[in-house]
């Protein structure tokens, strides 16, 4: 008799069982969402939606300027209109809230297609294959990030470095040239993945190296082919050159690293390993000239330029663009642990005999640019991001080891202590939550007894904000996108680093003193002053001095050039009105 019950071994390895997994997923986030505000969850979430309302209404798709910070000029902003797409096409076809809640979450599915991917063609036993689809959730820095109103770049970036680890384990000269494009809509979206694609360069040379396939020139082809038409297609011609962007020095590094690779199996002595390596060698050394000479200050970090005042009361505070040794001690282990999970798992998978059968060099491939996107994450948290997604096959081929001998376990006690153990050391995700209370104990600067005591309970509603005839608002950095989202103000400064000069004058406005402060408001014609006593970044900003302008706000010993607006003022939040 044929057995016609459910076979999940088959299942597990279609198209289908993504789907499935996907749309479990989006039910409970969406089922949850309510419980956690149908809003942008961060200050860059806001900016999104402003980026994206402001294209709608009518800004040129080219001009990415935020008018409504510290107008008339604006503030010049680096992103790019590839992430406004999606979110601009949604919010047409259904609403803006739709299209914040479902952008997110859309962008999960190419991530698990490029997860199923990779696990088909590194032939995963079906065990590891249900795992490395369902464990996402085990990862701390994943959920959050493909959560509805979750609408920043970060994600976008992620799931671009994910489907080019997918395509670089290919064989075909048209998966380096799809990694190629993938690889150059990262670098459009954020600068910060160039460190990763040239990781991607390098392990395509290792292909040539070892006289696998000579792909290098069509991944190099299409990297500087779709560099240079999408930063067209989304900036225009670059009139005013920032370090930020991809510029024209890269890109012109990028064709001629291609033209170089075409080149190379024309050199001498190419039929051999010492060979290849030599001229691989001076290929990249030559491609490092080129990009110094080409970009000049540019070839350096942008955020090495910003004033004292930014460096010492804003970026030396932004956890996600900080190394590891500013993370708090839960941060610290989970970016660790994945690193761990990499290293781990390749070497039972290599041990086991995973690999063998053709499938050692796709598999080393994979590693190398996991453990490079771990190393990364080491200099700058968000790559964290990146980094737990790349872990996901691994996590899956030890919890498919180490699971079944747990549950294997006759006693039930050391069975389910076994078991936790097994999914505990093979993600990130209990590691994080135990060393939790040692956060605590070892504090970054925001989360310092000093600080947390300044902090008031409850939260803000800048909505209230609305009730007010529309003006400038001097107002912590932070609180500015929120500001401008839920009402028709406008303010001097938000947190985007190419307008050093305002955001350096409300920190200094804050932390300094109120006549300071008063001078400031004047310089911009300010027409009202907003403060949040339970926000993080304020209670920062009180321990610079005791008597400084953003203490006198929180406690409301202000100065008589403001004038309290007690009919939106509420709990935590601080409305001041500024008296001519």
């Amino acid at each position: 008799m044929t057995d016609r019950g459910f076979n999940w071994r088959s299942f597990v390895r279609t198209p289908w069982a993504v789907v499935a997994v996907w749309l479990a997923y989006c039910l409970v986030r969406i089922a949850i969402q309510p419980l956690l505000g149908w809003e942008p969850v961060g200050p860059d979430d806001w900016t999104r939606l402003l980026q994206v309302r402001a294209w709608l209404d009518g800004q040129a798709f080219w001009d990415v300027t935020q008018y409504r910070m510290n107008p008339s000029e604006g503030f010049s902003m680096h992103w790019s209109r590839l992430v406004d797409l999606p979110l601009a096409a949604l919010a047409l076809l259904l609403d803006e809230t739709a299209a914040m809640a479902l952008v997110p979450l859309l962008l999960l599915l190419p991530a698990l297609f490029a997860l199923h991917a990779i696990m088909l063609r590194l032939d995963f036993a079906p065990l590891a294959f249900a795992f490395g689809i369902v464990i996402l959730p085990l990862f701390p820095l994943l959920p959050g990030n493909f959560a509805p109103m979750r609408i920043d770049h970060h994600a976008s970036q992620a799931v671009l470095a994910l489907v080019c680890a997918a395509l670089l384990i290919r064989d075909s000269r048209w998966s380096a040239v799809a990694c190629g494009i993938c690889a150059a809509a990262w670098v459009v979206i954020s600068l910060e993945g160039l460190p990763l694609v040239a990781v991607l360069a390098g392990l395509y040379g290792v292909r040539y190296w070892f006289g696998e396939r000579t792909l290098l020139p069509w991944f190099l082809g299409a990297l500087a082919g779709a560099s240079a038409a999408l930063s067209y297609m989304t900036r225009g011609p670059v009139e005013a050159l920032y370090c930020d962007i991809l510029l024209p020095g890269h890109i012109l590094t990028f064709a001629a690293a291609a033209l170089m690779s075409a080149a190379l199996p024309l050199l001498p002595w190419q039929n051999r390993v010492q060979g290849r390596l030599a001229a691989l060698a001076v290929m990249g050394l030559a491609c490092l000239l080129l990009a110094e000479a080409l970009l000049g200050a540019c070839a350096t970090n942008p955020m090495a330029q910003l004033e004292p005042v930014l460096q010492t009361w804003w970026h030396g505070y932004i956890l996600e663009g900080l190394p590891i040794w500013h993370q708090p001690v839960s941060v610290a282990l989970s970016l660790v642990w994945t690193i761990a999970i990499i290293g781990f798992g390749w070497w039972r998978a290599h041990r086991n005999g995973l690999f063998h059968r053709g499938r050692a060099l796709p598999c080393t491939l994979y590693f190398l640019f996991a453990l490079a996107a771990g190393g990364y994450s080491l200099l700058v948290m968000r790559e964290g991001l990146v980094a737990q997604l790349l872990a996901i096959p691994f996590a899956a081929l030890l919890l498919a080891e180490f699971l079944p001998k747990a549950r294997a376990i006759e006693k039930p006690v050391p069975r389910i202590l076994a078991t936790l153990a097994a999914v505990g050391l093979s993600t990130p995700l209990f590691a994080s939550a135990f060393a939790k209370p040692l956060d605590r104990h070892f504090p970054t600067a925001t989360m310092s007894p000093d600080v947390a005591a300044l902090r008031s309970a409850g939260n803000c509603d800048y909505a209230s904000l609305a009730d007010l005839p529309a003006g400038l608002v001097l107002a912590p950095l932070d609180a500015g996108p929120q500001i401008l989202g839920s009402s028709n103000h406008t303010v001097v400064a938000a947190s985007y680093h190419r307008n050093q000069r305002p955001m350096a004058d409300v920190l200094d406005a804050l932390i300094g003193s109120a006549e300071q402060a008063r001078t400031i408001a004047a310089r911009y014609d300010a027409d009202y002053v907003v403060i949040c006593g339970a926000a993080a970044d304020v209670a920062l900003y009180r321990t610079a001095a005791p008597d400084n302008f953003a203490n006198a706000l929180v406690t409301g010993d202000v100065p008589d050039w403001l004038e309290r607006e007690d009919t939106v003022s509420d709990g935590p939040l601080a409305v001041y009105r500024v008296v001519p």
